[in-house]
């Protein structure tokens, strides 16, 4: 009988950690928090907040490699996590072809998840991912680079769990 209640107690616990569920982060997971752009959001500690590389400080970049500074220049295994406040309306999932797609609950609200090989010409082609949060005086937007398709399968998970503990203040 024991038997049965940890199994059972196993396959809720693993259900609920599901990618695409609203379940907390692992235990171990890191929070930034913007007072600025009011918002927080989790991330494994094993990865990194890079730097902006001059880009506007509406967005936040984190990394799965600590030296990531350009889409073009990430090998096959690297993750280019970004976190956008947007004014305005939000912006749709770039031209591409679209093979995978999940409902996260973020912040309350359910929203779509899209992922495929997305861009326009093969030097600005990538595997990536996004999803966009309506907001009150715009959008939060969510869109993630991959190194290859092999790094968005290893990935996709976590980077749903990381948009699904995205908290507004």
């Amino acid at each position: 009988m024991a038997l049965v209640v940890t199994g059972l107690l196993a396959l809720a616990l693993a259900m609920s950690c599901s990618p695409g569920s609203s379940a907390s982060p692992h235990r171990d997971w890191l929070t930034y928090h913007s007072d600025r752009w009011g918002y927080s959001i989790s991330y494994p500690s094993s990865w990194h907040i890079l730097p902006n590389q001059g880009a506007p400080d509406t967005e936040l970049y984190i990394g799965n490699e600590s030296n990531i500074s350009a889409p073009l220049e990430m090998d096959k295994t690297a993750v280019l996590f970004e976190v956008s406040a947007q004014s305005g309306s939000c912006q749709a999932t770039p031209a591409g072809k679209v093979d995978s797609t999940a409902q996260l609950t973020v912040d309350g609200k359910e929203v779509k998840r899209e992922s495929g090989f997305f861009g326009g010409s093969a030097s600005e082609a990538f595997w990536g991912s996004r999803a966009t949060l309506p907001a009150r005086t715009g959008c939060f937007g969510f869109p993630v680079i991959f190194g290859s398709k092999s790094a968005r399968d290893a990935n996709l998970g976590t980077t749903d769990r990381m948009i699904a503990s995205f908290k507004t203040s």
